[in-house]
């Protein structure tokens, strides 16, 4: 039967209205010494990740947290990267450490089989599946509230759920045949009135203006009819770049952002479309003032601020290229439009087919330089993209 490990929101009248039999499972261990331990540990760790400036490379008892590490320093101080390795980090690792120590003690105090988390990333679920995997026990994951998904292995972390294969796809071609266009575009109707997604919802919510004409959005926000349209979607730069990641081309989602910029910035021959998320009202970095980045930009590029969003399926009629690291638009669109996208880094779509993935800055730069030469689809491309 199901246990809860306790914390401050814990509701035991809630919990027992639905398992009459469970209870919260206590702090297990001397925990004064795993905080004096965890100290230890990341103060001891530290100074390697000052000299060789690599703080993804931060593990203890053989599990990777340097990830975690960041992307929780991210959280919370609203930042949007590390641009010096500081001693607010320590926290961070010491944390990863100490919640370590805690489910270790608790997994091995009583007869367990496996845990169960909302959540892959951050310093309370994440650890959590970590540990589990570390010693054993299974690790299971509630994703969208009605999906259960297992993970067998430390690495499988960084698999996004229902990450389908190029086997699986083929699989979806080849048995749905020509029903997968109406199936398609059931899922599509679902997805863009936000049925099944919040970010989904956000992004094309109705109440955003929608290009159905291109020649029109050009000219609203003074950009040549005579270039190609790139559009960068912007990332929520607190929102765990790594922990959804086995590798990214870029240091963070904000290195990611500002060195595209400076790119865009050299290339006149193109018009740069940045889209901010659609999300950002919950992601605050207080230390990124768009408007200063973007005040003195040529004309060429512009920025699609959070206050005046656009709706996503305006780029069907107004993108040329679509380029992300991990966002749905690198799928969204090519389905839907057979607009080509680029990738700067792994995920949930990666190698299924469709979109361009270049492994370094360089494979990177040199797509966006040409761009001009980037046709639409091949109609078996969107095709698996639809899929």
């Amino acid at each position: 039967s199901p246990v809860w490990l306790n914390n401050d929101k814990y509701d035991a009248g809630l919990v027992k209205s639905y398992i009459p039999e469970s209870e919260p499972i206590n702090e297990a261990g001397p925990t004064w010494w795993f905080k004096i331990y965890a100290i230890i540990v990341a103060l001891v760790k530290f100074p390697k990740i000052i000299f060789t400036k690599n703080i993804l490379n931060f593990y203890f008892d053989k599990v990777k947290y340097g990830d975690i590490a960041y992307d929780s320093y991210l959280y919370t101080h609203k930042v949007s990267t590390i641009k010096t390795i500081n001693l607010k980090l320590i926290r961070q690792m010491a944390l990863c450490v100490y919640r370590h120590l805690k489910i270790k003690a608790i997994l091995k105090s009583g007869n367990y089989v496996g845990v169960l988390v909302s959540h892959q990333v951050g310093i309370r679920s994440g650890v959590l599946l970590r540990v589990a995997l570390r010693y054993g026990y299974r690790g299971y994951f509630r994703f969208c509230s009605t999906v259960l998904c297992e993970f067998k292995n430390l690495p499988e972390v960084y698999d996004y759920p229902l990450k389908p294969t190029p086997a699986e796809i083929d699989l979806i071609i080849q048995k749905l045949g020509t029903k997968l266009e109406t199936i398609f575009q059931e899922v599509l109707n679902k997805y863009v009135t936000g049925s099944t997604n919040k970010d989904a919802l956000l992004a094309f919510s109705s109440s955003h203006k929608y290009y159905t004409d291109r020649e029109k959005f050009n000219a609203d926000f003074g950009l040549s009819q005579n270039k190609k349209n790139i559009f960068i979607m912007l990332h929520a730069f607190t929102d765990s770049p790594h922990s959804h990641f086995k590798w990214m081309i870029f240091k963070d989602y904000y290195d990611w952002f500002i060195k595209t910029l400076q790119f865009a910035k050299g290339h006149p021959e193109f018009n740069w479309i940045f889209k901010q998320h659609p999300s950002i009202k919950f992601y605050q970095s207080r230390d990124v003032n768009f408007n200063e980045l973007f005040k003195n930009c040529p004309k060429n590029v512009t920025y699609l601020d959070g206050e005046n969003q656009l709706n996503t399926r305006s780029l069907i009629a107004c993108a040329d290229l679509v380029v992300t690291c991990m966002g749905s638009a690198g799928f969204e669109i090519p389905a839907i439009g057979g607009v080509p996208s680029v990738t700067a880094g792994d995920n949930f779509y990666t190698g299924l087919g469709f979109a361009l993935e270049p492994k370094n800055k360089e494979e990177y730069f040199k797509i966006l330089s040409q761009a001009d030469k980037i046709e639409k689809l091949s109609p078996p491309a969107r095709l698996r993209a639809k899929a």
